[in-house]
């Protein structure tokens, strides 16, 4: 056979080959689509999620040594035949309650914060960024959002799962790595659904318990987990189907005000606070530095620590090697870049209870000379060059270290207080009070407050108005996801 014809010969069979692989897609998903509901689904109109979770604090408890229980709702509602979607939020933990809404008209979208009473422009106007989560959790959704890609899904191998043979479909979601979809081989209905995080591992979505809402089939039972581990655990998954719903379900609720003008932080910014201390960070990860005459000495340790920590040299002109890194609490964020930090050559300041879980938590493992153990007070450097370190106790951990520059009267903390915009008060929570009343028992002269969260640096009159005012947090009677 000559060359040309071979190459034809193979082209053919692999055009071949592809129509059956599509084919076999094809009717995979209209079995799976006729037993969720068929033309009901295929042509839904609106659709709304309303879930309640409670989920252990993993990785964020008040100690290492226990997760407390949190409580969270959630409801979604899109209204597919006008193109808008609200999407409300609560959640109770042991610093209080928090509550928040988007509303979308499908151009425009507004976040709507209730405790401090504002609404302002959200920055995406699709409800697959600002709830794919929710979506994600709705099995029924994801077979409606299923056949609008279903030319892109791929069928995998069989599989077994709780000893019934499943079928396996991979889709693409927005803003989101691939589903792999468990497909129960007899009923077509999804079991679980599991997406890859790079940073995560794998994150499943157990689905179970079925019932039917205007002819349409959902799981009314949903369990997540984070690399095998429970995370979020359902009490209440209950879906609708083609309800009816009024404008003003979309509107801004009335006696909002709308927000004060936000920092830009999506580029990286520096505040110099003195010539041997800058505070530098981007989006919502800060890290502020001290020249002391030990050397570096920083505190907060989100990832891409290296990031700014170059751009903190690149500022000052100072090239001295990073000495000691703050590790402010054992919270799984606030240990994301340290790492970086014994790369660096850094030690770890700590106290003994946290070691094991920053050694737990991090890469590269560090080894015991690679921390550095506090008590309830730690100076480095000396006279007007030291960087004082005091470990407080507060609601949100028991075990916090503040770091103090008494040269220029300036504290750096992570979590108890912030705000994304250039002037107003920060709305305080119970973690913010405790705070406050621990720095005031310190007996600090604070006057400078540079956070870990934002680029703003507040003054300790902010923290203190933002403690007057505080109220604690109860859920808004009228949106649906308190009642």
């Amino acid at each position: 056979m000559s060359k040309q014809l071979l190459s034809t010969a193979l082209l053919t069979i692999a055009i071949s080959f592809n129509a059956i692989a599509g084919e076999k897609e094809e009717e995979l998903i209209a079995k799976v689509t006729t037993a969720y509901g068929g033309d009901a689904l295929v042509n839904l109109q609106s659709y709304q999620v309303d879930e309640e979770y409670l989920g252990p604090t993993t990785g964020q408890g008040h100690s290492p040594l226990l997760d407390e229980i949190g409580l969270s709702r959630q409801v979604l509602v899109v209204d597919i035949t006008n193109n808008r979607s609200v999407y409300d939020t609560w959640g109770r933990g042991r610093g209080g309650e928090n509550q928040n809404s988007t509303v979308s008209d499908g151009e425009h979208a507004h976040t709507i914060n209730y405790p401090a009473g504002t609404y302002g422009e959200a920055g995406n106007a699709d409800p697959h960024v600002f709830a794919g989560g929710t979506m994600r959790t709705s099995d029924a959704v994801l077979v409606y959002e299923l056949n609008k890609v279903r030319d892109e899904a791929t069928l995998g191998d069989d599989e077994s799962y709780m000893n019934r043979n499943h079928h396996t479909l991979t889709m693409p979601f927005p803003s989101s790595p691939d589903l792999k979809l468990y497909i129960d081989a007899e009923s077509h209905l999804f079991s679980k659904m599991v997406r890859v995080n790079p940073q995560l591992g794998n994150l499943d979505y157990v689905y179970s318990n079925y019932k039917q809402h205007n002819g349409i089939t959902y799981a009314s039972n949903i369990n997540f987990f984070i690399a095998g581990v429970p995370n979020l655990i359902s009490t209440r998954h209950e879906l609708q189907f083609n309800n009816e719903y009024p404008a003003e379900a979309f509107a801004i609720p009335e006696g909002l005000r709308e927000e004060d003008e936000r920092i830009d932080a999506s580029e990286m910014l520096v505040n110099k606070i003195s010539d041997r201390v800058y505070h530098v960070g981007q989006n919502g990860g800060f890290t502020m530095f001290v020249d002391t005459n030990i050397g570096i000495v920083a505190a907060g340790g989100y990832p891409a620590l290296t990031d700014r920590f170059a751009r903190f040299q690149e500022e000052s002109e100072n090239y001295k090697p990073l000495k000691y890194q703050v590790v402010t609490h054992h919270h799984s964020d606030h240990i994301g870049g340290v790492g970086e930090a014994v790369t660096l050559g850094a030690q770890l300041v700590t106290v003994n209870e946290n070691v094991e879980t920053i050694t737990d938590g991090i890469s590269p493992t560090p080894e015991g000379r690679d921390f550095f153990t506090v008590g309830p007070r730690t100076t480095f450097g000396e006279g007007k060059n030291r960087v004082e370190i005091y470990e407080v106790s507060t609601i949100h951990s028991d075990s916090f270290l503040v770091t103090y520059v008494p040269a220029e009267k300036t504290i750096f903390i992570a979590d108890h207080m912030g705000s994304p915009y250039a002037k107003a008060i920060p709305v305080a929570n119970a973690g913010t009070v405790d705070m406050l009343s621990e720095l005031d028992r310190l007996g600090l002269d604070v006057k400078k407050i540079a956070t870990a969260h934002n680029a703003r640096i507040f003054t300790i009159q902010d923290m203190r108005a933002s403690v007057a005012a505080y109220q604690p947090v109860s859920c808004t009677a009228d949106r649906p996801v308190c009642r």
